[in-house]
């Protein structure tokens, strides 16, 4: 894991789970494009992720994403916080050993499901058994699974993904004493 996110992972573990969990997404999502108006104010752009999802501010997607809409910073910030909400439910709903899990774990989950969505291919996925199960480490082996999406029609894997579930697998398995 990168050295900067630890570092930031580790300061926002204070704070609890989903600060935890938004610094992944606001890691790995990035800001996105952005315009300057006259007055300064920076609005965020939406555009469309590599496989083709309208997204805005970090990783915003779904139906309040409008493409000709511009986004000031607290219209995004207020979108990332209920984006990250819904995925903290998801994550309580569908993971049955959600309360038994550690911060570090639950902010993966956390970040897995934001980025995912609660879906058919997540909630049939090995990995959401294995928890269910209790299969704790074998859960977490399988975020390293989640590095593909559809390119123009291709399945192919995206860096960016990769290192992504790297630092959630190594949140899940390895920060449990931290």
């Amino acid at each position: 894991m990168n050295n900067r996110i630890a570092r930031a992972a580790t300061a926002a573990g204070g704070a609890g789970t989903l600060a935890i969990a938004g610094v992944l997404q606001a890691w790995y999502e990035g800001e996105g494009p952005t315009v300057r108006q006259s007055s300064g104010a920076v609005l965020s752009v939406p555009y469309k992720d590599p496989v083709g999802i309208w997204t805005v501010c970090r990783g915003v997607t779904g139906p309040e994403v409008i493409p000709s809409k511009r986004y000031t910073a607290a219209e995004g910030r207020a979108l990332e916080a209920r984006h990250l909400a819904i995925a903290e439910a998801h994550a309580r709903r569908y993971i049955t050993a959600y309360d038994r899990l550690n911060k570090w774990q639950q902010a993966a989950l956390i970040d897995w499901f934001y980025n995912l969505g609660a879906n058919p291919a997540t909630l049939n996925s090995t990995l959401r058994a294995k928890l269910n199960a209790g299969c704790i480490e074998g859960g977490c082996d399988e975020l390293s699974r989640w590095v593909k999406g559809r390119v123009k029609g291709e399945l192919v894997t995206l860096n960016g993904l990769v290192d992504r579930r790297d630092t959630g697998e190594e949140l899940c398995l390895r920060w449990g004493s931290k």
